[in-house]
């Protein structure tokens, strides 16, 4: 078993160095010809052109009856979300190529599977990927070779081949952009033996200096909401960070797909690269399971946030697992001209490699794509994707912020929260419910004092994001403020007698009026504007009757108010401008006026211009 195990590994290695061999040959001879057709057709029409003049500077009516030989295109990786950088950091779907890829006849009505890998920049996401790109390409050519295959001694790791598919290279720099999909669908079978499409899907990587933090949560979260299997390449250990960015991008995708009743998303794998410590838990899926159950515990001796975070995280997927992988080697890290071959890379490596990749595409394991529990199509997917990146696009999602500013915002609201408490506690003592009637411009007075208490409280608080970020915030604490200090006003003019009796006083005076026009009316024989007038004292009479019952039984208060506002329209238009008119009646009124303090809504208007 053994020995054909390895003539079929060297008959495929050597088939598939031919092929690249030829392909190359292939191309440059199609290179070759082409160029070889443009001269010939140089030549003619500078002839032709020269002793006949046949031709003019349009070529299209040159009859080329040879065409140009068209390059076949290889599989290659195709960006289908891209980030404008240079412009306002937005996305952009590249839809031509997408239907290429997943309306193809071949796989367009199939059932998918994604596999998705998303993480921190410079971690070997493209070059792990390329791992699998190989193992799919392996098995491929060795189910067309041989039918069955024998997955347990199977070698389909080309040691001496160089690394070749996604776009990989050593360094600090970022090398990825948006997200990317390998051209080529692969076509295997799932455990009930239908076909299904597989699809490879790489993504930009996290935390780079160009990427905001709503590229790093859209990317993660398109990525996790297409892969029926999202693999989260982190470095050395599951930290706390790991966990609080995997929150924020998740709840993003969350939000994306409004719909919270049931887990949003499949499957997980926490891929922990250059794991360090064996002796604690051994490197592969055993040892990642161990380390996961002791990051993921909930226990009440953890603060509340930290529970909280861990649930969010097992109610958003529906399997998480993990697998600890050991470092390449000092070779692989050190050196630039390095070229994936497996025979720089630590045997350890490679054997933890060789026990991964066909763990998730095995047969047995592989994940269909799922979204409400149905089974999805690449035609039904394609759909999805454009759905999700419309509503990425948008407006209706939140903007994530970094730690820094989601901290500095809380930091000052705080701020805002502590000196709007001061002001009301000056105020309470000063108009207070407990307290007796005060005039408006003495209200004012203490209103100014109390806002320069509340605003030195809020300068003299340490707070995050320096001074011009907290402008904004100083601007909110006045706006408060202002709006707190016309509620206390509203409270003091309500204990003002001659205020709260305002109402009464005018529908009782004209209903006086009324009465006495009426009579008078009907005395002289005109009864039509007596009618009028008798009409007029009925509506007052009702209006009276409502306002007395709504302040009495706490009903009808719009109704209360409308004619609370009536009265005052009434008043400030016809009564207290002629109040000098009236003999001792308006006197009496200008008395009340200035015991009042004059117009609470004129001094509230005057304070807003001040400011």
């Amino acid at each position: 078993m053994l020995a054909k195990a390895e003539k079929t590994r060297d008959e495929l290695e050597e088939r598939l160095l031919k092929e690249q061999q030829t392909r190359k040959l292939t191309i440059e001879a199609h290179k070759t010809q082409n160029k070889k057709i443009e001269e010939l057709k140089t030549f003619l029409k500078d002839v032709l052109s020269s002793e006949e003049g046949l031709l003019d500077d349009d070529d299209s009516e040159f009859p080329s009856s040879v065409e140009p030989v068209q390059i076949p295109s290889e599989p290659h990786a195709v960006r289908i979300v891209e980030v404008v950088e240079d412009t306002d950091h937005s996305f952009e779907l590249n839809v031509k190529a997408l239907e290429s890829i997943l309306l193809d006849p071949k796989v367009a009505d199939k059932k998918v599977a994604v596999i998705g890998v998303a993480g921190a920049y410079r971690k070997g996401k493209s070059f792990l990927l390329n791992f699998f790109l190989r193992y799919l390409k392996w098995r491929s050519n060795a189910e067309k070779v041989n039918g069955e295959i024998e997955l347990e001694d199977a070698e389909w790791m080309y040691p001496t081949v160089p690394l070749q598919g996604f776009s990989w290279k050593g360094g600090s720099e970022r090398d990825t952009n948006g997200i990317l999909i390998w051209s080529e669908p692969f076509i295997m079978k799932d455990k009930n033996g239908e076909e299904i499409a597989v699809l490879l899907m790489d993504t930009q990587g996290a935390f780079d200096s160009q990427s905001t933090v709503k590229e790093c949560a859209t990317i993660f979260a398109l990525s996790t909401m297409i892969s029926s299997v999202q693999i989260y390449n982190i470095s050395q250990n599951i930290q706390e960070d790991d966990l609080q960015h995997l929150q924020l991008f998740t709840e993003y995708g969350r939000l994306a797909l409004e719909d919270s009743s049931a887990k949003p998303f499949q499957t997980l794998l926490f891929l922990v690269r250059d794991w360090s410590f064996p002796y604690e838990a051994e490197f592969g899926f055993t040892g990642g399971q161990r380390i996961l159950d002791r990051r993921l515990e909930a226990s009440e001796k953890q603060h509340v946030e930290l529970q909280q975070l861990r649930q969010h995280i097992r109610n958003c997927f529906e399997n998480i697992s993990c697998f600890l992988m050991p470092h390449p080697g000092l070779r692989v890290a050190t050196n630039p001209n390095f070229d994936g071959k497996l025979t720089e890379i630590e045997p350890e490596f490679q054997q933890q490699l060789k026990g991964m990749v066909p763990r998730i595409l095995d047969s047995h394991s592989l994940v269909h794509k799922e979204i409400n529990g149905q089974k999805i199509t690449c035609r039904a997917l394609l759909e999805y994707f454009k759905s999700y990146m419309k509503i990425f696009q948008g407006q209706d999602l939140p903007e994530p912020k970094s730690m820094l500013r989601a901290t500095a915002e809380a930091n000052n609201l705080a701020a805002v929260a502590a000196s709007r408490a001061v002001y009301q506690r000056l105020m309470e003592e000063v108009c207070g419910g407990g307290t007796p009637y005060m005039s408006t411009s003495e209200l004012l007075e203490e209103h100014e004092r109390c806002k320069n208490e509340a605003i030195r409280e809020f300068r003299n608080a340490r707070k995050m994001g320096g001074v011009d970020f907290s402008l904004t915030f100083l601007q909110r604490l006045e706006d408060d403020l202002q709006e707190s200090y016309e509620n206390y006003l509203k409270v003091n003019n309500g204990k003002n007698l001659f205020k709260s009796m305002r109402t009464p006083a005018v529908l009782v005076t004209l209903m006086i009026v009324d009465y006495i026009c009426q009579e008078f009316f009907q005395l002289l024989g005109l009864d039509g504007i007596a009618g009028i007038f008798s009409s007029i004292l009925v509506i007052v009479i009702g209006a009276l009757s409502v306002w007395a019952y709504s302040r009495y039984s706490g009903h009808l208060r719009e109704a209360g108010t409308w004619i609370d506002e009536s009265v005052s329209y009434v008043w400030k238009n016809f009564i207290s401008p002629n109040a000098g008119n009236l003999g001792p009646l308006g006197n009496a009124i200008q008395l009340g006026e200035a015991v009042s303090g004059g117009s609470g809504n004129k001094t509230v208007n005057a304070t807003r211009k001040n400011q």
